[in-house]
């Protein structure tokens, strides 16, 4: 009987050490997390959320109002056209990951329907920004490349605040050939609503 006992007390410290050694492997495992809250902080979608932005084009200016009118429960559809969505890796439209998570990533890219081949990289994640709707603090700054023929480049910047979503966004193009850059757009956030529903 004792020695049923021992072996039995044995069989179950082996099985108990196993299960132990089990669990850390799964620990250890690869997973893929989700980031979706993460993005969705920093581009809230719902229906009626409205931005105005003051833009600048090359000395001429301008409004433009960004509602979102419709939702198929995973898209969002603004009044001009554009489509995003929030999901385990970020915030995207229909052909590019605006930004990703997590935010200390490598660049990522993406080649685009007129073929052009964008990349994408987050250099920065505590910036301030001051644009027309006040000044805001631990903005994310997105920076995109995209190389043109005859030896220029595009350069975009979007910094995106948590709890409003993009607040400014400039372009500049680049002459490689004179390692000059010149402004070609600004895009800065007048006010914002967002829907409370």
């Amino acid at each position: 009987m004792k020695r049923a006992l021992l072996v039995f007390l044995a069989f179950l410290l082996v099985f108990s050490l196993a299960a132990c050694g089990e669990n850390k492997k799964k620990e250890k495992s690869p997973h893929l997390s989700d980031y979706s809250s993460s993005a969705a902080k920093y581009f809230p979608l719902a229906v009626k959320n409205t931005w105005k932005y003051r833009v600048e084009y090359l000395g001429s200016a301008g409004e433009m109002d960004v509602t979102i009118v419709s939702s198929d429960g995973e898209w969002f559809e603004d009044n001009r056209g554009g489509r995003l969505k929030i999901d385990r890796h970020g915030i995207r439209d229909d052909e590019r990951y605006l930004l990703m998570f997590p935010l200390q990533r490598e660049e990522w890219t993406a080649i685009l329907r007129n073929k052009s081949r964008e990349i994408r990289k987050t250099v920065g994640v505590d910036e301030s920004v001051t644009v027309p709707a006040g000044t805001f603090e631990g903005a994310i700054k997105v920076h995109t490349y995209v190389a043109l023929p005859k030896k220029k480049a595009l350069h975009s910047y979007h910094y995106f605040v948590a709890n409003v979503g993009i607040v400014k966004i400039e372009t500049f193009l680049e002459d490689l050939n004179e390692a000059k850059k010149i402004r070609q757009t600004v895009t800065e956030l007048v006010s914002y609503t967002l829907n409370k529903e």
